[in-house]
């Protein structure tokens, strides 16, 4: 359990001349202060590491996206399903048949909103501007979503009763750190890999739990966001025995990270970011993957709907480097300066209007 208090435990246990991890604890704190991936990576190349050491990584990223928690969908249809079910809380009646778009968005938003929903919709995108969101970034082997024209298709069959059960029981609540989500995820590697793919597209009802009941009202379309990377940590236990360099894992969340654009992509990378934690010798390699894939979001001309969810990414990733880290830190600044949105109405979305850093060709 991490205290509420982050820093002033963190403190202590940085002053405490009879604690073991006293410099692990000092990196945590200053993480907490200034953002350095750098001294997250210190906390996990700790040459004691151990369950304590764990938490102090826990505690350093507490409350901060990726680290902690999953960002929230910013899609235009994910705006639509949160004012569905709020007013159905609310006892009124809520009923969409059809939902006209500007341009495309990830074919997972669309499924979770098809689901809040709760009947098929007529959905229609006036365009799919360039880069063409239905094209892979790069060819790849794996693929959980083709188009058929405008409209997504799952491209895997859905998972068995198995492999619910297993994303019931360890998916169910958002990870402490991203180690100890590892670690929890390992019951995913029972299953056959078309069961963890089909996870990704054909995801189950949210658990009924305290916690989706609530959100139920308000945002249900967050499991579905949630639920994906959890599965992603599950392939990084698939077929471990395969050195990583040739393995299926690797393959796996490198086609997903740049198939189609999609939630699949960010989950894939966080996968990814997780395992290079874990092992030094992939760091450079997943820092070159993830500095790809914000690059092309941040050069498409159109709205890229989990582009600051890659700059959060980037930010921990290790081995980032300061470009890596100036180009995310704008991205999202800039987020923050945007004027908030009016929650869009069916039939029509008005995307955020994207502005560049200066070093891109910014205006």
């Amino acid at each position: 359990m991490v205290s509420e208090n982050v820093e002033g435990r963190l403190r202590e246990l940085a002053e405490d001349p009879e604690f073991p991890h006293r410099e692990a604890a000092r990196h945590a704190l200053r993480f907490r202060t200034s953002g350095d991936v750098a001294d997250l990576v210190a906390i996990a190349d700790d040459p004691h590491g151990c369950g304590t050491t764990d938490m102090l990584f826990a505690m350093a990223g507490s409350k901060r996206t990726w680290l902690n928690w999953v960002p929230m969908p910013e899609e235009a249809v994910i705006n639509i399903s949160r004012d569905i079910a709020r007013r159905r809380a609310a006892g009124e009646e809520s009923e969409v048949t059809e939902l006209g778009l500007s341009g495309g968005e990830p074919p997972s938003a669309l499924a979770a909103f098809e689901r809040v929903a709760g009947a098929p919709v007529k959905i229609g995108i006036a365009e799919f501007a360039e880069p063409d969101m239905r094209i892979p970034l790069r060819p790849g082997r794996y693929a959980v979503w083709r188009y058929q024209g405008d409209e997504a298709e799952p491209a895997v069959f859905a998972p068995s009763r198995e492999a619910v059960r297993v994303l019931y029981e360890t998916g169910a609540q958002p990870w402490p750190s991203p180690l100890s989500g590892y670690l929890q995820a390992e019951p995913f590697g029972d299953l056959p890999l078309n069961d963890l793919l089909g996870l990704l597209v054909h995801p189950p009802q949210a658990p009924d739990i305290p916690r989706y009941q609530v959100l139920a009202k308000s945002d249900p379309a967050y499991w579905y966001r949630l639920l994906q990377p959890w599965v992603c940590l599950g392939i990084l236990h698939h077929a471990k025995h395969e050195p990583w360099e040739t393995s299926i894992r690797r393959q796996v969340l490198v086609d997903l990270a740049f198939g189609v654009e999609d939630w699949v992509s960010d989950a894939a990378l966080f996968a990814l970011v997780t395992a290079a934690y874990r092992e030094p010798a992939i760091r450079a390699e997943v820092r070159g993957l993830v500095a790809d894939r914000l690059l092309a979001a941040t050069r498409a001309p159109r709205p890229v709907t989990i582009w600051t969810s890659l700059a959060h990414l980037m930010l921990i990733t290790p081995d980032a480097t300061a470009d890596d880290r100036s180009l995310a830190t704008a991205i999202l600044a800039q987020d923050e300066e945007s004027e908030p949105e009016p929650a869009p109405q069916p039939r029509s979305d008005r995307p955020r209007e994207r502005r560049w850093p200066r070093w891109l060709g910014g205006r």
